[in-house]
């Protein structure tokens, strides 16, 4: 009877085993939730491990806008037109008649747009709109460096101790360092940092942040890879604010 009863839980068990690994999506499924997440998670954790210099300062919360590109089943991405209306109704709710929109591109995460003061011309604000759903929040660096506008907001702070030709030289140094061949062009200076444009093979290709006091670089990763202009709206907004 004892042999017979083992013999009983074996079979359940090898029919269990055999169901679990049949099942759609199951195995495969978490291999490729693991892939992937394990994909991402390794590279933050990578950059967390390098810190401020490396990709690593990305924080969480933008990537989640981005990451809805990667499933199936997604509505249609935004339009550009689509995509302007948002950028104006994040504009009107600063109530801030100085600020203005500047660039305005879209990624394959999201359409990206920095505010600029019309009274001194200095970069104001960044923020990034959801490819998908259309949602709207400041960049990271915009956040969390930004000493007028940002969380941190300090309009008495120093000046900034980094020049723009310093900026320029430190996004150099890291881009030979963890984006080979890839180079600096065009600079936006905020209040506490500055925003470097980069282009690979005189094409755009993305972009990073230097904080103007600490050195520290800011990779902008949670883009994706870049698509287009949204064209027009530049000279639109210089006439409208």
């Amino acid at each position: 009877m004892r042999r017979m009863y083992l013999l009983a839980i074996s079979v359940v068990l090898a029919a269990l085993l055999g169901l679990t690994a049949c099942v759609p999506g199951g195995g495969g499924m978490m291999s490729g939730q693991g892939g992937q997440g394990g994909g991402m998670m390794g590279e933050q954790g990578g950059m967390m491990g390098s810190g401020m210099m490396g990709p690593a300062m990305m924080s969480g919360m933008p990537m989640m806008g981005g990451m809805m590109g990667y499933y199936s089943g997604v509505p249609t991405a935004l339009s550009h037109d689509n995509a302007k209306a948002i950028a104006e109704q994040y504009l009107a709710s600063t109530n801030n008649p100085d600020l203005r929109i500047d660039e305005f591109e879209e990624y394959s995460h999201n359409f990206y747009i920095s505010l600029i003061e019309n009274s001194t011309g200095r970069g104001a604000i960044e923020i990034i709109i959801d490819r998908y759903s259309g949602s709207y929040q400041p960049e990271p660096q915009s956040m969390m460096w930004n000493s007028k506008y940002g969380m941190m907001g300090n309009p008495q702070q120093a000046e900034m101790a980094i020049t723009s030709e310093q900026a320029l030289k430190t996004a150099q140094d890291f881009l030979d360092m963890v984006y080979p061949g890839t180079e600096a062009g065009e600079i936006v200076s905020y209040y506490g940092y500055h925003t470097i444009m980069t282009t690979l093979e005189g094409e755009h290709y993305g972009m990073l942040s230097v904080n103007s006091y600490s050195g520290e670089v800011w990779y902008h990763t949670w883009h994706g890879m870049f698509i287009s202009e949204v064209e027009g709206f530049h000279e639109e907004s210089k006439g409208g604010h």
